[in-house]
């Protein structure tokens, strides 16, 4: 598999990338700062770009069988990255699309103490999600919406396990970032037709 990432300087995204070289994938990252790409691999090609910029974006898709999203919000628009997505894919009809988004996101499941945590501590990070993600179910990308519940940076212990549409979403709730990462490949290598929703946790 031929695979961009974007979002590959991220704790998340940095993990996909050495999972996928590990399984023998090629990997394109698109970064703003190749020089925070820990990876070094013949099979890694860095490209250094914006993911907000539709140009940026557009030229780093030719080739490609899938694409990884773990943008964090930091810096920029989760929703201009989006568009940007869009614009550069609608001339790849073809490329398979993972986005990696937060539980926090889904705010009728939330347990009410999560509902009041993340949204003190994500509340603009929340509406950008939720701006972008509906761009993404409008669109006519081969997609699958990944929500994680809340990351931690332990080693994986095994497979995610797939949370109920009805279950309540707790902070108590967690899954590693490695755990995420395969996921999110495995959804990746996926031939089926996507276009689904899934929410996963530990």
């Amino acid at each position: 598999m031929k695979l961009l990432v974007l979002g590959g300087t991220g704790p998340t995204g940095a993990l996909v990338i050495g999972q996928a070289l590990t399984a023998g994938d090629t990997v394109r990252a698109l970064v703003r700062s190749p020089e925070k790409v820990g990876a070094s691999n013949p099979h890694l090609e860095v490209v250094t770009g914006q993911a907000t910029e539709p140009a940026d974006v557009t030229r780093t898709l030719d080739g490609i069988d899938a694409v990884i999203v773990t943008l964090g919000a930091t810096k920029g628009s989760i929703t201009d990255a989006t568009r940007a997505l869009l614009a550069g894919a609608a001339q790849h009809p073809s490329i398979r699309v993972v986005v990696l988004s937060s539980f926090a996101v889904l705010r009728d499941r939330l347990s009410a103490p999560a509902k009041l945590m993340t949204g003190m501590a994500m509340g603009a990070i929340i509406t950008d999600k939720t701006n972008a993600e509906q761009l993404l179910r409008d669109s006519d990308l081969n997609y699958t919406l990944v929500y994680a519940t809340r990351l931690t940076n332990d080693p994986t212990t095994g497979g995610a396990t797939v949370v109920a549409d009805k279950e309540t979403l707790r902070l108590s709730h967690t899954i590693s970032r490695a755990t995420v990462a395969a996921f999110l490949l495995a959804q990746a290598r996926d031939t089926h037709p996507a276009d689904k929703v899934v929410t996963i946790t530990g």
